[in-house]
């Protein structure tokens, strides 16, 4: 079981604020380096967040040309493990991001983690978050952060794992989070809400397992305003378009879908066919439609917009957008960049007859 390993923190064993770092004899691969503290977010613009912060509140440490887990590294050996749980924080800074947005848009703490746990997935991360327990009941959760390949794991990860996580759970708009480390005494030490105060300046020696509770408040989904199911062709795949779009990561069904708009389920897939499409078919365009719109953000890896918009993979990605658009994403977005912007003639997405054709 890994958590009884020690952890690699340039050189220290796992527990307290207090030791002194070992500097590596041979300096990490810069690849290795990237593979280790890229894989998560955007890394880019969570990068750019961190340096930002450390500059400003930290100036005495350097942050140019420097990776996350090294300037990380500098934070906790000068000041102790609390800041660096939060620079993870500091994610709130890109609540408008949509990476971000795609994340908060869950329901339930769980749902967040979960697709949290997905992007982990998407970007090939070494590191994933893996959930240990879940209790409803008691509106908590028990998560492990792993390395896939069997590797070592620093402190200050785990700690910036921890704080991205309480970042997007309380941009969610999840309240009263508390995250607790569990002590050697098995006594919870709180590092983040409760009585995170009282905590002490070293911590347990295992860092990689983290409990989080909230707030028992459930959120409910918008409603949708209801209009009546006759008139103007494409009324009720419309409808159906903007209910999907507000979240498209949701894993969406006929039946809720039906509820949410205030119809049976007969009569909305009868609508549909009225109209000349189907529940799955109405769910792709709604995917296509939005990745065409995120192209046009050149900040946007590609990785970005296929989990922005609900896909499963890149490759299914790739592969649902070339059918509708006869050209895979890649090269809509070379040419939007040359032309400065491109609309296909026939719309975001063929509206009528299904996927093109060749």
């Amino acid at each position: 079981m890994r958590s009884s390993s020690p952890r690699s923190r340039t050189g220290a064993t796992r527990g307290g604020a207090s030791w002194k770092p070992a500097r590596l004899r041979t300096p990490l691969p810069e690849d290795l380096l990237t593979m280790e503290d890229q894989g998560v977010m955007t890394s880019a613009a969570l990068s750019a967040v961190l340096k930002a912060v450390v500059a400003r509140d930290y100036p005495g440490i350097p942050t140019e040309g420097r990776d996350k887990v090294a300037i990380l590294q500098d934070v906790m050996d000068a000041h102790g493990w609390r800041p660096v749980l939060e620079l993870g924080r500091a994610l709130r800074a890109l609540s408008s991001h949509p990476v971000l947005r795609a994340l908060c848009a869950a329901r339930t703490p769980l749902q967040t983690v979960e697709r949290w746990s997905t992007l982990e997935r998407f970007m090939h991360s070494r590191h994933r978050t893996r959930l240990v327990e879940h209790d409803l009941a008691r509106a908590r959760m028990t998560l492990r952060h792993v390395a896939i390949d069997g590797g070592r794991i620093r402190v200050v990860n785990d700690l910036f794992i921890w704080g991205v996580l309480i970042a997007i759970l309380e941009t969610a708009g999840f309240t009263g989070l508390k995250v607790s480390l569990a002590s050697a005494s098995g006594a919870a030490v709180v590092i983040h809400g409760g009585a995170s105060r009282l905590a002490p300046r070293k911590l347990p020696a295992v860092t990689d397992v983290a409990t989080f509770s909230w707030k028992p408040a459930r959120r409910a989904p918008a409603p949708v305003s209801e209009a009546s199911t006759k008139g103007a062709t494409g009324q009720v795949r419309d409808r159906l378009q903007r209910l999907m779009v507000g979240d498209l990561l949701h894993s969406w069904t006929l039946v809720e879908s039906a509820q949410r708009l205030a119809l049976s389920r007969r009569t909305l897939q009868r609508a549909l066919q009225e109209e000349g499409t189907t529940f799955s078919e109405t769910l792709q365009r709604s995917r296509v439609d939005a990745a065409q719109g995120l192209l046009g953000d050149s900040s946007l890896t590609l990785t970005d917009v296929a989990f922005c918009t609900g896909f499963s993979d890149q490759a299914h990605f790739t592969r649902t957008f070339r059918r509708y658009n006869d050209v895979p994403p890649s090269a809509l977005r070379e040419l939007m960049r040359s032309a400065g912007s491109l609309r296909l003639s026939d719309g975001p997405a063929r509206r009528g007859g299904g996927p093109a054709t060749r």
